[in-house]
């Protein structure tokens, strides 16, 4: 069970990880050609890849690319965790990396609202809440409650014509539940603690988060494009973090690209269609090739052996260092069986003791395996998986 959750946590980072260098290639073309918004909306993909890759079907091929990769990273958590014990010892590193991370970020966000102190609500504009701090916010605050927070000096620093950019942009990342979105992420950064394609891309999709609400309130506001970049370079860069809400300015914001991207034409509303189906057509492959990676093939629990290693195999293969120091040893092979009720692809899953070549050993007694077309409960053996343990025994004297 526990090696079971360990490779398919592993094969659906490894899904992710492919999905987010896919978005990372295309976001900026896809922006270009369709705009912002629908740029934004590629971040689904990995979510849908790691999601999909976790979700069983019956034994079937998986794309090549994509199937090798993810039972490349199987083979590597396998070998990470040769023993039972080991699988507990990763969980239990994995747990502590998750427990770590989780800590951390609830500290940031409680940092976040700390420095806001009181909140006071503000007359006439619902969700808006002042903060008694002038140096946090404006931002989006929280996720089962969002609420836009701006500083306690909002109305004497901004103009009525800033204010009204500003309560926009917030306006945008509340009505298309980036706060949830946001927290989604903060979720995931924590489970994927030990993925950098994971961090990377969940700093990516908050950049392009940002462009998709700036491009949302030039649309509402299309002659307000001098207002809005010199109101960005106005308001004063955020310098602490907020994990689970939306910073008006924060630190790892694009400055530059924002201001660049307010000089773009916005796409036709028949472009942005076409860029939405797009991105659903590519949603769909996506999550179809993660899923065929996640197929389960057959394991077969009772094989009815028709051939197997007799003693005078094991001692031709015993290692010759074990026999001369008089180590006895134990494998276990994980193995697809043929047509034939050969086996092939074999691997090794555990080896104990590591050191004498038990492993080298038990592959190469493979070959004298040969098991009859259907199990002992009836089930068809070609194509399905069986796991061979061997013991490497030496004789007793005399």
């Amino acid at each position: 069970m526990t090696s079971e959750i360990l490779g398919g946590l592993l094969r659906a980072n490894v899904l992710a990880a492919i999905a987010v260098v896919l978005v990372a290639l295309l976001r900026r073309p896809v922006r270009r050609a369709f705009g912002a918004r629908v740029a934004y909306g590629l971040w689904v993909l990995p979510l849908l890849a790691s999601a999909a890759a976790l979700i069983p079907q019956p034994a079937a091929e998986a794309l090549p690319f994509v199937g090798e990769a993810a039972g490349a990273a199987g083979r590597a958590m396998a070998a990470a965790a040769a023993t039972d014990r080991g699988d507990g010892v990763v969980l239990s590193l994995w747990l502590a990396g998750v427990a770590a991370s989780a800590a951390w970020t609830w500290r940031l966000q409680r940092r976040f609202v700390d420095s806001l102190g009181r909140l006071e609500p503000v007359a006439g504009t619902p969700r808006v809440w002042r903060a008694a701090s002038a140096g946090a916010g404006p931002a989006v605050v929280g996720a089962i409650r969002p609420r836009i927070v701006t500083p306690s000096d909002f109305e004497t620093r901004f103009d009525a014509a800033e204010r009204e950019v500003i309560l926009a942009h917030e306006a945008a990342h509340l009505r298309t539940g980036d706060a949830w979105v946001n927290a989604l992420l903060a979720t995931l950064t924590c489970l994927c603690w030990f993925n950098p394609l994971v961090h990377w891309g969940a700093r990516a999709l908050r950049v392009d988060q940002e462009l998709a609400c700036d491009a949302a309130v030039v649309a509402r506001f299309p002659q307000a494009r001098r207002l809005y970049g010199a109101l960005l370079l106005k308001t004063q860069l955020g310098t602490q973090p907020l994990p689970v809400g939306c910073h008006w300015l924060g630190a790892q914001h694009p400055l530059k690209e924002r201001i660049v991207m307010l000089k773009s034409p916005l796409p036709a509303r028949s472009r942005k269609r076409l860029g939405l189906a797009v991105v659903a057509t590519l949603a769909a492959l996506c999550a179809g090739a993660a899923w065929a990676t996640g197929a389960t093939r057959t394991q077969i629990g009772d094989p009815d052996w028709v051939q197997r290693p007799t003693p005078e195999d094991v001692k031709a293969f015993y290692p010759a260092r074990a026999v001369a120091e008089k180590v006895e040893g134990r494998v276990v092979l994980d193995c697809r069986v043929t047509g034939a009720g050969r086996l092939e692809g074999c691997a090794v899953a555990m080896e104990d003791p590591a050191a004498y070549g038990f492993g080298e050993a038990a592959l190469e007694m493979a070959e004298r395996f040969q098991m009859t077309t259907r199990s002992r409960s009836g089930a068809p053996t070609a194509g399905a998986d069986v796991r061979i343990p061997i013991l490497f025994r030496l004789p007793q004297a005399g």
